[in-house]
């Protein structure tokens, strides 16, 4: 099993990556902090890039995407499970959903038996009234809330996925598809309708399976449309 690395480590292993990215020395990458006002010197980014600051301060964290304009989550790139506490790990992955804020939260073996009950009903109504919450601001996602429901995830993790993919929701971007197409009988509309919600599906789909949130085996079936 792969060894757990501090949340520094990982953050200090982006980070390098995205200063070679620029083809930025460490001395160049510490004078482009210090014109955005960060005390960030040589040996501290020198230190942070080898994993020698297991637990920067999050203004830090922010400071370096912002610098770099990159999305948070791109901080935590890669894979293998990160120790984000001493007897807690999460995976990459989970930790980019988590700041995307699509992701539902992991078990916990470690949780007292006596207090785990009340526990998992408390989230569970957070999560139900934050879902509902969510499903009242986003309007016209009904290809979105189809999809959702076909697939066992939240609402709220196709959309975001579909955002991501193409600015609106699955929904949007299916209406803005067949609307490019012109005037069309109402059969023809209706068959576009349906190979461009089964194609835009399968691209959500295959974004979510890749983020691990699709947990159960998908049969094959006819997309709604």
């Amino acid at each position: 099993m792969t060894e757990p690395q501090s949340v520094g480590a990982v953050v200090g292993e982006n980070l390098e990556r995205l200063r070679k990215l620029a083809r930025l020395t460490q001395h160049e990458t510490a004078r482009l902090f210090s014109r955005r006002g960060i005390p960030f010197s040589r040996s501290k980014i020198a230190a942070l890039e080898a994993g020698e600051r297991p637990n920067p301060n999050f203004a830090d964290v922010l400071l370096i995407a912002h610098t770099f304009n990159v999305e948070l989550s791109e901080l935590f790139e890669g894979d293998g499970p990160v120790a984000v506490a001493e007897h807690f790990t999460l995976s990459r992955p989970l930790i980019r959903d988590f700041i995307r804020g699509i992701a539902s939260g992991g078990r916990s073996e470690e949780w007292d038996p006596k207090t785990r009950r009340d526990e998992l009903f408390g989230l569970s109504a957070i999560r139900a009234k934050g879902e509902a919450w969510f499903a009242a601001k986003v309007q016209g996602t009904e290809a979105d809330n189809t999809l959702a429901q076909r697939l066992g995830v939240s609402p709220k993790a196709v959309v975001d996925v579909a955002q991501k993919l193409w600015r609106r929701t699955l929904t949007d971007e299916r209406d803005a598809q067949l609307a490019d197409l012109g005037d069309l009988d109402i059969n023809e509309r209706q068959a576009h309708r349906g190979h461009i919600t089964r194609l835009l599906s399968q691209q959500v789909q295959a974004e979510l399976d890749r983020r691990g949130l699709i947990v159960e085996p998908i049969e094959p079936t006819e997309e709604d449309e």
